[in-house]
This record gives C-alpha cells, structure tokens and sequence, in this order.
C-alpha cells in the first residue's frame, strides 16, 4: 500500500546530543532497577560504595546537561525551564532513546549467550535473566508451529497497552519499531461494520474470486458514508416537517489495487481514494476508540503529533509465498503501518512475518491488539490458502505518521 501525501508540516525538535541523552536516561533507570542483589562489600564495587550518592549525583548532573543541550543547539533561555514544553519534550526524547539503546545492548548480550551455548544438544534457549540453558519444549508446546519459523512473546494486552515485538525464547526484541497494542473492545466490530454498511465489505469478500484484477491492476468504486444516510434520514424527515427541500448524500471514492507478479499472492489493496473518503474513515476510527491507540503508540516511541495518514484494508484469498519488504526506511522512527485483523477463516493459522537480521517469525492477529510495523521493519502476508472453502482473510491496514522536516519528503 501507498501512504497518501502529508498535509501539513511541523517544525522538529533538534536532536538530543549522546552524551545528554545517556546520562539523562541512565538516571531514570537507575531509579526503577531492583536493588543490587550484590553486597557494597563486592570487588566489583568500591568498599565505600553508596547508591544512594551515585543517584543523587545523576540526578543533578543530568538535568544540567539537558538545561546545556537545549542552548548549546540554539534554544532560547525559556526553552530551557523544566516548565517548558520543549524542555519537557527534549528530556523525554533523550531518555526514550537510551532506554532503546540499552535494548540493544541486552538483545546483543542474549545473542551472545546464546552463541555460546548453541553447541549443547540440550539447550533449547537461554533465560535472559539468569543465562542459563532452558529445555526443549514439549510437543505440545510447540503443536501448530512451522519449524522454519520462531515464535514471538504475545501477552494478552489491555486497551491501549504497548508491548514491544519480543522473541518468545529469549525475549530480545526482533525489531525497534515493531510492537503490538491492546485494542479497544469496540475497534474491530465498528471497522467490520463501516465496511459492511457501505458495501465494500461485500466486494473485498466476492471480487477476489469472481473479477479479480491482474497483478498490477486498479479499478475505483464509489461509496455513501453509512453515517451521512444516517444523519441525512433524520434530517429528511425534520425537512418534511418544515416543508423544506431535502439535501442529497454526497458520494466518495475509494480506488483497488492488485500488486505486481513479485507478490506471489492474489492480494487486493482497498484504500481511500479523496478527501471525503479519508474524513469519513476517520469518523469510523474515532467511533472505534482508535484514539486510545494512537495515544500508546506516541507515548512509547516518544512523538508528538502522530496522526491518521491513511486507511485501508488488504483482503487476499491465497498466498504462495509471502513477499516480505518495509512500508518505511530512514523516517526517523515516525512512521508506521498498524494492522488490525479484521476477518480470516476459522483454522487460518497464523497471518504476518515479520524478521530480524538473524531469523522470522509469524503471527495472529487475533481480536486483542494489532501489530504496528515501521521504520525499517521487515515484514510480509504468511502463506495461505483459503481458495477450498472460498475464504477471505481482510486487515485493515492504518498509516500512521508525525511529520518533521526530516522525513517530511519521503513519507
């Protein structure tokens, strides 16, 4: 899918620098690690230790290098008040960025250990917290799963509640911008009945198998919001009342696309076509609580203004081999692809690939949370075949970005 062109700018923020962000972000976490299970009395700590010193000191050295940092790159005084807006949003963008960088420092530790010991015959995977070898599953455990696939961590989520995508054996992360949030209750059946009371609901179900593009086709249809009929009924009949004239629904359009050969599947892109279209969708996400969402998502990755660049959905019947790519590279972390399963057949199995650098794994989207998927994260449609009970499996495919001047050309 194609994200639409942005319609407004923002001025960014500067960067933080490394050395403000690492000190600023190390004192928050020292403030949230357990205790040192460690004696003061340790060689790997001073005789006279004191944590409590340690702390104190991070803490007034940290908040004077963010104070430096801010008119080191050209803010004003005022800027540097700890009342300030961009005071409070620089401190927070440095420190949601050390905390991602330990990420990686512990992913990389776990990988190591697990390096190590990936000669013994024995050892399944590695406890991130004590390094130690965990057994084999049992064949119960691991009933449903490809061998050629690793499973992923998938707690069940509140509302709203962000989890970083996370490898099930280890619990290193598998990309930086790849995460699942908890849905609101009412999402998926408000998406599952916009699309049914405008009709497309229909045709996402039966064109894939009656009048199916050719790969790289597209072909536009034109919609009534079900909202407007609802709203223009009422007003008919206080019209009719009045003895007024009646006002006429206005119609939108929404465009299909079939990707090219390369994709290997007969997946069908639906999207919003114009103006009137995309205001409608967002009328559908706001009944849906969609706003919960997209208060996690900037929360945990630390934005500002993220909003709604797009909406459509993915419907696709038969998949030879997913085709796994990026929907974005080099945004600075500020934009994403979240996805919401809409409907799949019953024993569909899993839906989405998703990759690190060293192996894949695979995914349900289920009716608890969607997957969110971006800057550089590899991803791809899991082989399937729904064609014997003339099965359709539909996602809606949301677009989410918080323009800067940084990415402002290429999203």
């Amino acid at each position: 899918m194609t994200p639409s062109q942005p319609s407004s700018r923002r001025r960014g923020l500067v960067a933080p620098t490394t050395s403000t962000s690492r000190l600023a972000a190390f004192s928050l976490l020292l403030l949230h690690l357990p205790p040192p299970t460690l004696s003061q009395n340790s060689p790997r700590f001073p005789a006279d230790f004191k944590l409590s010193d340690a702390l104190n000191y991070y803490h007034v050295e940290s908040a004077s290098l963010l104070k430096r940092s801010l008119l080191a790159a050209g803010f004003d005084v005022e800027d540097t008040m700890e009342v300030s807006k961009t005071y409070l949003d620089f401190a927070t963008r440095a420190l949601h960025s050390e905390a991602r960088r330990i990420e990686r420092i512990k992913d990389a530790l776990r990988q190591r250990t697990k390096e190590r010991d990936h000669d013994s015959p024995s050892c399944h995977a590695v406890d991130s917290s004590t390094g130690q070898c965990i057994d084999s599953p049992s064949a119960s455990d691991a009933a449903g799963s490809s061998p050629d696939f690793h499973r992923f961590s998938t707690p069940d989520l509140t509302p709203g509640q962000t989890d970083l995508l996370r490898w099930q054996d280890d619990g290193s992360l598998v990309q930086e911008y790849a995460a699942r949030v908890g849905l609101p209750p009412q999402l998926i059946p408000t998406l599952r009945s916009y699309a049914e009371d405008m009709g497309l609901l229909d045709i996402m179900t039966n064109m894939l198998y009656e009048d199916p593009l050719p790969p790289g086709g597209s072909r536009f249809f034109t919609f009534s919001s079900p909202y407007q009929r609802e709203q223009l009924q009422q007003l008919q009949q206080q019209q009719q009342q009045n003895g007024t004239m009646t006002s006429e629904i206005r119609n939108f359009t929404w465009n299909v696309e079939r990707p090219e050969k390369k994709w290997k599947s007969d997946m069908h892109w639906f999207n919003t076509a114009d103006e009137l279209s995309h205001e409608d969708a967002l009328r559908a996400l706001a009944k849906g609580g969609f706003d919960l969402v997209l208060e996690a998502i900037g929360k945990e990755f630390g934005l500002d203004h993220l909003h709604v660049d797009s909406m459509g959905f993915v419907a696709v019947t038969n998949c030879d081999r997913g085709f796994v790519h990026t929907d974005w590279e080099d945004v600075d972390g500020r934009a994403f692809n979240f996805l919401v399963g809409i409907s799949s057949p019953e024993r569909s199995g899993p839906e989405l690939i998703v990759e690190s650098d060293r192996r894949r794994g695979e995914v349900r989207y289920g009716s608890n949370a969607g997957i969110l998927v971006g800057d550089g994260t590899r991803h791809g449609t899991r082989e399937c075949d729904h064609r014997a009970e003339r099965g359709v499996r539909i996602t809606c495919s949301i677009y989410l970005a918080d323009l800067n001047e940084k990415n402002l050309e290429v999203v």
